[in-house]
């Protein structure tokens, strides 16, 4: 007002607006917490089932890690005066995935008290081992992940911030409840005479002997054809494949009492001279109709609605626009935040291994899962928003994890076998840690498949880039980023 006021012509214009509705509001909440809950419950299982005992003192603290994310989103107004805890959507998914990264940690320890144990040590001795030994594996893949996390926060926008900041609390939290919380549990049940000389868990992958490395070039080009072929369809398809965050334009979702057919509605808008809008309808909600524009007629298509069906009851769940300059921006910054988070990766996995082979074949590695993840969006018709922006670099930071535990291993080794060629080392490594790098991917897409099948459209897209990043993530450990350091490398590494 006081710039219309003044004496200076400032014209203002409205470059991005969001509305959602009640219905879908609420509809949307529902959806995430339900999402949630299934995922969550499915990992407790998992872990009771397959861990036992161990298990369930894993479970104790997953839970602990919960209530202490709830906490920590509490305390935040007291601790940074000004700033509001509002939980959106996608930082109600955020707790869901920071509890299935949670398990990380629990594997990575349990794994390795399992290791200890079939080396004959007693139960003190392989808890003490397991937890010093799983440590620094731990931190890293942890602190690697924070790094995509704070990344999400300084370049996103509100709920995009949301999602980081529920995540970087549920990572700190994990740190904490997996490494003193379960070990205190441990050691109380080792003093009051609970546990014993044993601590019994299932195995469903044995020591396995494969020759990972011997097949890499085979794997390199399945790779390079995945993600050629997904690049020359992006290119192709062009602005078709931004969502409105970055393309620009406008949304608009209704809900129909009896949603009319897509003919029916594509009649309406070639009277209004919008025949080149996208009509888009969901079987998990046949009431539900979206509508995409290039032009702000949010009213204009309202009252037209209204007019040709007047008995549907028609309700505006949602609209959102994104003028071009709002949505260049975030374009932008999304792709500031994907390029820093890599640089901020290969420069502490480098510091930490003290081979920049390493970092270089783990970024690489991360690359690869963004674009084969970016292919499947485009394979499968599905846009490119912010919600796919925040899923890349929560790839980035998680998938590193298993290349980091692997590259862990492979340091120990170098030590204990100074007679094995880098080959047989980085080869003995994937093997050792094929069970861990299969059962923390796998919980932790437990979480992914709830929200993908119970989140809801709005999260159909982050779920789905998640999805697919993952299982490229446990391939691309195996298959590119251990064979690169080979590659790249004259001599066993030294440490």
């Amino acid at each position: 007002m006081v710039l219309r006021v003044g004496a200076l012509p400032a014209p203002m214009h409205i470059e991005e607006e969001r509305t959602v509705g009640p219905l879908l509001g609420q509809d949307s909440i529902n959806k995430g917490v339900k999402a949630s809950v299934i995922g969550g419950a499915l990992v407790f299982i998992f872990m009771a089932v397959y861990y036992l005992l161990a298990g369930i003192v894993s479970d104790v603290a997953l839970l602990l890690n919960l209530l202490m994310i709830l906490g920590g989103l509490g305390m935040l107004p007291v601790l940074f005066p000004g700033v509001s805890a509002t939980l959106t959507l996608p930082g109600i998914a955020g707790i869901a995935l920071s509890l299935g990264m949670a398990v990380d940690a629990n594997v990575l320890i349990n794994e390795r008290i399992r290791e200890e144990l079939s080396l004959g040590k007693n139960l003190r001795s392989a808890i003490a081992n397991g937890y010093s030994r799983a440590f620094s594996a731990i931190f890293d893949s942890n602190f690697t992940t924070l790094i995509a996390a704070f990344l999400l926060f300084q370049f996103g926008t509100g709920p995009i911030r949301g999602f980081a900041v529920t995540l970087t609390i549920g990572l700190v939290a994990s740190m904490f409840t997996a490494i003193v919380v379960t070990r205190t549990i441990f050691e109380l049940l080792l003093a009051c005479g609970a546990l014993k000389n044993s601590l019994p868990m299932l195995q469903i992958i044995r020591k396995t002997n494969f020759d990972f490395i011997g097949k890499r070039r085979i794997f390199y080009a399945i790779s390079l054809v995945v993600i050629i072929a997904g690049l020359f369809f992006y290119f192709k398809k062009g602005k078709a494949s931004y969502g409105i965050d970055f393309a620009g334009g406008q949304l608009q979702e209704y809900s129909f009492k009896n949603p009319p057919s897509t003919d029916q509605l594509r009649q309406v808008l070639k009277e209004m001279g919008m025949a080149d809008a996208s009509i888009q309808q969901f079987k998990d909600n046949p009431r539900a109709v979206l509508i995409r524009t290039t032009e702000d007629k949010s009213q204009v298509l309202t009252d037209k609605l209204k007019e040709k069906f007047p008995a549907e009851d028609i309700q505006i769940l949602r609209i959102e626009r994104v003028g071009p300059v709002a949505g260049s921006h975030l374009k932008n910054k999304a792709i500031l935040a994907l390029i820093w988070s890599l640089v901020g990766i290969l420069i502490y996995v480098g510091f930490r291994f003290k081979h920049i082979n390493f970092a270089i074949a783990g970024v690489i590695a991360l690359m690869h899962d963004v674009l084969v993840a970016l292919g499947f969006l485009v394979f499968t018709n599905r846009q490119i928003d912010l919600l796919s922006v925040t899923a890349f670099l929560t790839i980035a930071g998680y998938s590193i994890n298993d290349t980091i535990v692997i590259y862990d291993r492979v340091r120990e080794n170098a030590r204990l076998f100074r007679k094995l060629s880098l080959y047989e080392l980085i080869n003995l490594s994937v093997n050792q840690t094929l069970s861990r790098t299969i059962l923390t991917s796998g919980v932790t897409l437990l979480v992914v498949i709830a929200i993908l099948f119970y989140g809801g459209e709005v999260l159909s897209n982050f779920a789905f880039t998640l999805f697919v990043g993952f299982i490229s993530g446990v391939y691309s450990t195996i298959y590119i980023a251990s064979p690169l350091v080979l590659a790249w490398s004259r001599k066993k590494a030294s440490y």
